[in-house]
């Protein structure tokens, strides 16, 4: 991930942002935590691409994703969400 992408995480932390896996999946999360010293996020899942992936909890879990897990990270405006 680029220092760029590392900066817009740490700017929208409690925000929501677009993560795009080199998979292709996408995540809409809110951000928890960015630690660039361990390289690592924690957010909150709002929607994903790959459902399938995640276990169903009755209270939706924080998860945390290494940044060689993200190709790419887009800021989410209240229009892209709808």
């Amino acid at each position: 991930m680029t220092p760029e992408a590392i900066a817009l995480l740490q700017q929208n932390i409690g925000k929501v942002v677009r993560l795009t896996r080199p998979d292709g999946e996408v995540i809409f999360a809110k951000i928890t935590l960015v630690d660039p010293l361990d390289e690592e996020i924690v957010f909150d899942m709002l929607s994903t691409t790959d459902e399938s992936k995640y276990e169903k909890f009755d209270r939706q879990p924080a998860y945390l994703l290494y940044f060689s897990d993200i190709s790419a990270v887009d800021v989410v405006t209240d229009s892209v969400r709808g």
